[in-house]
C-alpha cells in the first residue's frame, strides 16, 4: 500500500469503539502523520440529527489517549472538510470501507481517498441503538 506523509480523517467517534481504534492503527501504518478532525456537538446535531451523548471535550480527551493520532482538530459548521484540506494539506483522506465515493462527502476534494477495511459487526450507530434499548428496557425512560 502507498505511504503518505499526512493522512486526515474525520468523525464524531461517539461512542468511540474498537473499530475506530483499528482505523487509527491501520491509518498510521500508511502515513507518517495522522490528523483527526473531531466533529463538534453542533456539527453532529445538524449533520447526523442527534445530540451526542458524549460531549466534545470528553471525546477529544479519549482521542488524545490514542498513540497513533498525531494531531486533533475540530470539524464544525464553519470548519469542514474543505477547510481542513486547505489548512493541513494532507496527501490522503482516510476513511473506513463502510463509506464509498458516493457517500463520503470528501471524495471530491481533489486528493486521494483511502478506504481502509471496516471492522465487521461494530458501528457507533449500532452501539447508540443498543444503549438506548438498554435504558428503555431498564425503565429509565
Amino acid at each position: 500500500m502507498k505511504k503518505y506523509n499526512i493522512g486526515l480523517t474525520f468523525g464524531s467517534f461517539c461512542p468511540l469503539h474498537f473499530g475506530h481504534i483499528n482505523l487509527f492503527i491501520n491509518a498510521k501504518k500508511i502515513c507518517k502523520k495522522l490528523i483527526v478532525c473531531l466533529s463538534d456537538d453542533a456539527y453532529i446535531k445538524k449533520h447526523k440529527g442527534y445530540t451526542p451523548p458524549v460531549k466534545f471535550a470528553s471525546r477529544k480527551r479519549h482521542l488524545q489517549s490514542i498513540k497513533e493520532i498525531d494531531q486533533i482538530s475540530v470539524q464544525s459548521l464553519k470548519f469542514g472538510k474543505k477547510q481542513a484540506v486547505a489548512r493541513f494539506k494532507p496527501d490522503a483522506l482516510i476513511v473506513g470501507s463502510d463509506w464509498t465515493p458516493q457517500t463520503f462527502t470528501g471524495a471530491n476534494l481533489g486528493i486521494p481517498v483511502v478506504y481502509l477495511k471496516h471492522t465487521d459487526n461494530i458501528s457507533s450507530t449500532i452501539l447508540r441503538k443498543q444503549m438506548t434499548c438498554e435504558i428503555i428496557n431498564k425503565g429509565r425512560i
